[in-house]
């Protein structure tokens, strides 16, 4: 029996000439049918937003980014959830910033390892600039501040955040 894992999409904004092969390319990389609803994305005059939930193999976060990366106009964020096999993921992607790959954990947090860490104090000696803005990288903080506008208009979407209490 095969694994399947889940998780989200969303595309913060694509100009209308490229929606529909957003969507082709999204059904084609699912290996089904799917159909987005767009709607405007105020915060890039022009463009509209769409998010999904999807289900597939471990691999379909990733197979889901490489297939939406690359369109100049088009920014999005994909989440895979956490399963007792491997931890979640979050790809970011940005047309000036290029793809984001962190792992997360089942709270959300993002798990950097002990590797990263000693890499980035190598790079960075005791510069605590340097090292400040090797963290900041290491966070994807640079795809947060460029996507942060985009996700405003989230409060508006269909689908509906639930958080664990307690």
């Amino acid at each position: 029996m095969t694994n399947l894992t889940s998780g989200l999409a969303i595309v913060h904004s694509a100009l209308p000439s490229l929606t529909r092969q957003v969507q082709w390319t999204i059904s084609r990389t699912l290996g089904h049918d799917l159909f987005l609803d767009w709607s405007p994305q105020p915060a890039i005059e022009g463009t509209f937003r769409s998010e999904f939930s999807w289900q597939g193999e471990p691999a379909t976060g990733a197979m889901l980014t490489s297939a939406l990366a690359g369109w100049k106009s088009v920014y999005f964020e994909v989440t895979q959830d956490p399963s007792q096999e491997q931890s979640g993921s979050r790809w970011c992607y940005t047309p000036q910033l290029g793809i984001s790959h962190r792992m997360m954990d089942e709270f959300g947090n993002t798990l950097i390892g002990e590797n990263q860490i000693r890499a980035a104090l190598m790079r960075t000696g005791v510069n605590a600039h340097a090292i400040q803005k090797e963290l900041s990288l290491l966070l994807a903080e640079p795809w947060d501040h460029e996507l942060e506008p985009l996700r405003q208009a989230a409060e508006n979407s269909r689908v509906v955040w639930l958080h664990r209490a307690g």
